[in-house]
C-alpha cells in the first residue's frame, strides 16, 4: 500500500479551505481570452520539446495532457487578473464589494450586519461617498449628509447644547454630548388626473423606515464621535394647508374653578343704553341689537337703570320689581320658524328682499347675497309675529363665516341672527326704547362666593 504523502500542515500560514462555490467567470470575452492564453502556453511548450517529440497536429496523448494543464493555468491567470482589480472600488466585482471595500468603511460590523442596499451601483456609490465623508471628519454636516445618502427624506441633526442660552429651551450644558436626529419625509398621492402630488416635509414616513433606521445606525457608527449619543425620531408637522382660516377660542367651563386658580378680575356684567322692551311679547322680551347676549346665562339678573320700567329711585314707575328681572332664556327670534315668506330690509347696507324663517333664527333668501353685509348689520322684518329688528351674526353654507369676515360677492344666501333677545320671568311696566340697563354675565373672574358640594375638583388644578 502506497504511503500518503499529503502534507499534514498547509504550506501557507493562516490558510483556509477553498470556497466550494467560487465565483465563475462566464461570457464570450472570457472564453476568447482563455483560448488565447492556452494557445500561447502550448506554443511555448512545443518550442522547448525535442524535435522527435514535436507532432504536426495536436493529437498525441502527452499533448492533450499538457493542454489540460494549460487550460487550468489560463483559468488561474484570468482569476488573478480579476482579483488584482478588486482593490479598486470602481472595478471591484459585486460579489467581493463588501469584503474588499465595505469592511474598510465599517471595520467593526459583522458579516450579518452589513447595510441593506438594493443594487450593485447604489452600493458602490454609497461606499465611495462614505469614504469621502470619513476623510472629512465627524462633524454635524458630515453626519447629516451621511444619513441622507440612502433616502430622499430630509434629516436634521440638532446639537442640544447649542440651545442652552435659549430661554424657551429645556436643554443645557449637561446635554453637550447628546443630539437629536429628526427624519422628515413627504406624503405622495395620485391626483384626479393621474398626476403624482407630493405633500410637505413632515407629512409622511420614508420608504421602508425600519430598514432606513438600521442603515443609518451603521452609518452613525462609522461617522459619529465615540462620545456622542443620538435620539432617532420621525418628525411630523401639522399641515392643514388652506382648508380653513380660524382663530383660537377658549371656553373655560365651569369658570369658578379657573377663577379660584387665577383670581383675576374679569367682566361680570354688560352695560348699554340701547335696550328695548318689545310690546308684542306681553312685555317679557327685552332686546338690544347693538350687541348680543350669548354670554348671558339663564338666571342672570337684568336691571333697568332709567325710563318708565326703572325703579322710582331711578325716575321710573316700577314700584314692585324695582326695575330688576331674572332672565329665563336667551332667544334669537321670539316666535321661531314660520311657513310664510316675509319681506325685510337691512341697515346700513340697504339690502332688501323676502326671507324664509327657519328654526333657531336662520334666514334664507335665494335672491340675496348676504356676504355684502357689514359688521353690525341690522335686519328688519316688517310683517308677521317675528316682525322687528335683528342683528346679523354669521353667514351660513359652504362659504359661510362671521359677518364682514367673508369676502363680499361670495354668493351666501343664508344667514343667522344673533341672540339679542332676553326672555324674562316677569312683565315690565310698558314698552320703551333707548333704555339704559345692565345684565350679569357668566364669565371668568367674577369674584363672588360659590359653594360646590359633593364634587372632586382636583382634576381642574393640574397643569
Amino acid at each position: 500500500m502506497a504511503k500518503d504523502k499529503t502534507p499534514k500542515k498547509p504550506f501557507l500560514p493562516n490558510a483556509i479551505p477553498q470556497n466550494p462555490a467560487p465565483v465563475t467567470l462566464r461570457g464570450q470575452q472570457t472564453t476568447t481570452t482563455k483560448q488565447n492564453i492556452v494557445d500561447e502556453i502550448l506554443t511555448t511548450f512545443r518550442r522547448v520539446l525535442a524535435s522527435n517529440y514535436v507532432a504536426q497536429i495536436p493529437g498525441p496523448y502527452y499533448y492533450l495532457q499538457f493542454q489540460a494543464a494549460a487550460e487550468t493555468l489560463a483559468d488561474l491567470q484570468i482569476l488573478l487578473t480579476e482579483a488584482s482589480l478588486d482593490s479598486d472600488v470602481d472595478f471591484t466585482r459585486p460579489e467581493f464589494l463588501w469584503q474588499m471595500v465595505g469592511t474598510l468603511v465599517f471595520p467593526d460590523v459583522s458579516n450579518n450586519q452589513f447595510p441593506i442596499i438594493d443594487g450593485d451601483l447604489t452600493f458602490r456609490c454609497f461606499l465611495k461617498r462614505m469614504i469621502e465623508l470619513l476623510l472629512q471628519g465627524g462633524t454635524l454636516p458630515t453626519q447629516e449628509e451621511g444619513l441622507e445618502l440612502l433616502t430622499d427624506a430630509r434629516i436634521t441633526v440638532l446639537e442640544k447644547v447649542a440651545f442652552q442660552y435659549d430661554p424657551n429651551s429645556a436643554w443645557g450644558l449637561n446635554d453637550q454630548h447628546t443630539f437629536e436626529i429628526n427624519v422628515e419625509d413627504k406624503t405622495t398621492w395620485t391626483g384626479p388626473d393621474g398626476e403624482l402630488i407630493e405633500g410637505e416635509f413632515g407629512t409622511g414616513f420614508p420608504l421602508d423606515p425600519f430598514i432606513l433606521q438600521f442603515n443609518n445606525g451603521l452609518i452613525l457608527r462609522a461617522l459619529k464621535p465615540a462620545k456622542a449619543l443620538f435620539d432617532y425620531r420621525h418628525l411630523f408637522r401639522e399641515n392643514f394647508g388652506q382648508l380653513f382660516a380660524d382663530s383660537p377660542f377658549f371656553d373655560l367651563e365651569p369658570w369658578y374653578y379657573e377663577d379660584f386658580r387665577k383670581f383675576c378680575i374679569g367682566m361680570k356684567e354688560i352695560l348699554s343704553s340701547a335696550g328695548e322692551t318689545i310690546a308684542a311679547s306681553d312685555l317679557v322680551l327685552f332686546t338690544d341689537v347693538t350687541l348680543d347676549f350669548r354670554s348671558v346665562c339663564p338666571g342672570a339678573m337684568l336691571e333697568i337703570l332709567d325710563g318708565p320700567n326703572a325703579s322710582a329711585t331711578n325716575g321710573g314707575n316700577d314700584s314692585y320689581r324695582l326695575g330688576v328681572h331674572r332672565v329665563t332664556s336667551v332667544l334669537r327670534m321670539p316666535f321661531g320658524a314660520e311657513d310664510v315668506v316675509r319681506p325685510y330690509t337691512t341697515s346700513p347696507t340697504g339690502l332688501s328682499g323676502n326671507v324664509t324663517i327657519a328654526a333657531d333664527g336662520e334666514l334664507d333668501d335665494p335672491n340675496q347675497d348676504f356676504s355684502n353685509a357689514v359688521e353690525g348689520e341690522v335686519l328688519t322684518i316688517t310683517t308677521g309675529p317675528n316682525s322687528g329688528s335683528y342683528r346679523l351674526d354669521v353667514l351660513l353654507g359652504a362659504n359661510g363665516g362671521p359677518i364682514a369676515q367673508v369676502p363680499a360677492g361670495s354668493g351666501v344666501t343664508g344667514v343667522q341672527v344673533a341672540p339679542c333677545i332676553l326672555q324674562l320671568n316677569s312683565r315690565m311696566i310698558q314698552p320703551a326704547t333707548g333704555q339704559s340697563y345692565r345684565v350679569s354675565v357668566e364669565r371668568l373672574g367674577t369674584q363672588v362666593p360659590y359653594t360646590v358640594l359633593g364634587e372632586d375638583a382636583s382634576a381642574q388644578f393640574y397643569l
